[in-house]
């Protein structure tokens, strides 16, 4: 056995990862810890990542509005030997088992970044293999009022993420200077607004000695170098890190102060990002895309396709890379991020109208202020409150490199090959509606998400979703996305949602927590 073992050390790394790679997943996981030179095989060419990364998506989180938690809305496990993906998020630790406030601010590649403790501290966490950390206070007052937070995560490059803070407006002045009049000549240089002569209830004659007093009111946005604070999960703290504008910019600080902060009242409350290839694409206020390389630390600035106003827009990524999405006038949009020699730039790839179906959506019969549950449903706690779990235990980070997550692997690819993590079919619960020339748009549909492995977009009316194939242009009705839990409203709604795919590396949050086992 020993001639055998120094047989296969001795062959070339290519010969040896075709060996390893016929191996089944257990084998494989015990094969990584044997030395460092197989781990690094097999890390290097990703041959656990099929097991442990697969593509197919488990559901999506939801942030309701005025509601205390997320939900996950999903299709239900058929396995019951084996935990599931907690959807509850149960095992993130609360304000002492009180009631709290909080809610998912993004996801990337099966990390989910939540706002805890009465919204006002960052977790970051996996609910595939239930591991959490929470994120150190910076006390910067940019981290108090915790601006927009977003999560960059790619496992197969790094198994270490990074979190970053981006103002979604430039800071305004933090003093009151005395009001001086202006002289003739300065008075002609100054640009004039109409609405400094009217008092009004947001207070305009305020804000123009906001404006008067601010002297960087006509510098450009996003600014060259944009400083930002950027946690990373390797060094465990909190770092300013600059990036380089390589484009021009979208306007002046004062435009991006005069957009308006959100295109409409039920949100998003922060819009959305994706990571993609190495950059992290994030959303801004002021119609545009900010592209950060995370390697060479710069960043483009990409103008949007279409100017948002009254639309619930949608940044995400489907099969083929990048996308943005509308619903108009009941009529589906959806634009690709093209890159032709560094030259960023918006196709529109799908275009479909879907009156039909909104209508079909808003005629579901409504029962108790519900509609009719379908093959996906919301998770939720039966209890009277909706609390996560005391106890939490904390891993041993100075235990052994290698068999230190062994374990971990191993019964995260049993959980994975146990569980139906995805739909069945694409042809369930197809909706067949024809045109009877009377259909009236009482339903407005919104996209909740685009799933990133298939032409499929995560569409939702109230709270009734369906998705539609662009392909096919076949639409599933997936079933009713509002938890039993949610008191009834007139402002009920849906402010963000996060389509979740599952990560099952059990090591990515290296010496953070774990829950309770379900």
């Amino acid at each position: 056995m020993e001639e055998e073992t120094k047989a296969i050390a001795a062959l070339p790394d290519d010969d040896l990862a075709g060996v390893l790679r016929v191996l089944p997943p257990r084998s494989l996981a015990v094969a990584r810890s044997v030395c460092k030179a197989w781990r690094n095989i097999i890390d290097a060419r990703g041959l656990l990542l099929a097991h442990l990364l697969p593509h197919s998506v488990r559901g999506v989180f939801v942030n309701y509005i005025d509601h205390d938690r997320p939900h996950l809305f999903s299709r239900p496990c058929s396995s019951s030997t084996f935990p599931g993906i907690d959807g509850l998020l149960s095992f993130v630790p609360n304000d002492d088992n009180r009631r709290d406030w909080w809610t998912v601010l993004d996801h990337c590649n099966g990390l989910v970044l939540c706002n805890i403790n009465w919204e006002s501290q960052l977790c970051v966490c996996n609910p595939a293999t239930q591991r959490w950390t929470i994120l150190p206070e910076d006390n910067t007052e940019l981290s108090r009022r915790l601006p927009c937070a977003y999560i960059a995560f790619d496992p197969i490059v790094s198994p270490h993420d990074e979190v970053f803070l981006i103002p979604d407006v430039p800071e305004k002045p933090k003093t009151t200077a005395p009001s001086v009049q202006p002289q003739a000549e300065q008075m002609i240089d100054e640009p004039f607004y109409l609405d400094w002569l009217f008092p009004s209830p947001e207070g305009a004659a305020d804000q123009a000695d906001e404006y008067q007093q601010d002297p960087h009111r006509f510098t450009e946005w996003p600014p060259s170098p944009w400083s930002l604070k950027v946690f990373s999960s390797r060094t465990r703290q909190w770092e300013d890190r600059s990036f380089v504008r390589e484009s021009q910019p979208v306007g002046t600080v004062e435009e991006m102060r005069l957009h308006p902060h959100e295109p409409t009242w039920q949100g998003p409350r922060q819009r959305y990002a994706v990571y993609h290839n190495g950059g992290h694409y994030v959303h801004c206020r002021g119609s545009f895309v900010a592209r950060f390389s995370l390697s060479n630390d710069k960043y483009q600035v990409i103008k949007m396709p279409i100017e948002e106003k009254d639309v619930k827009s949608y940044l995400g990524r489907s099969k083929d890379g990048v996308c943005f999405g509308i619903v108009y006038n009941q009529q589906l949009r959806v634009w690709k991020l093209s890159d032709s020699c560094g030259n960023m730039e918006w196709l529109l790839k799908y275009e479909a109208n879907i009156m039909l179906y909104a209508s079909y959506i808003a005629a579901l019969p409504y029962t108790n202020g519900r509609q009719p549950d379908g093959s996906w449903m919301v998770e939720e706690d039966n209890s009277e409150n909706e609390t996560g779990s005391e106890e939490s235990i904390e891993c041993d980070s100075d235990s052994d490199e290698y068999n230190s997550d062994v374990s971990d692997i191993d019964e995260n690819i049993e959980t994975k090959s146990n569980e139906s993590i995805e739909w069945d079919s694409d042809n369930d619960d197809i909706i067949t509606v024809e045109a009877k020339g009377n259909e009236r748009a009482w339903e407005r549909l919104t996209i909740l998400g685009f799933h990133p492995y298939k032409e499929v977009v995560f569409l939702v009316g109230w709270f009734g979703i369906a998705c539609y194939h662009f392909n096919s242009s076949k639409v599933q009705y997936l079933g009713n996305s509002r938890p039993k839990c949610y008191y009834r409203n007139h402002t009920n709604g849906i402010y963000e949602s996060f389509v979740y795919t599952p990560c099952m590396i059990g090591d990515l949050l290296d010496g953070d927590n774990t829950g309770h086992e379900l």
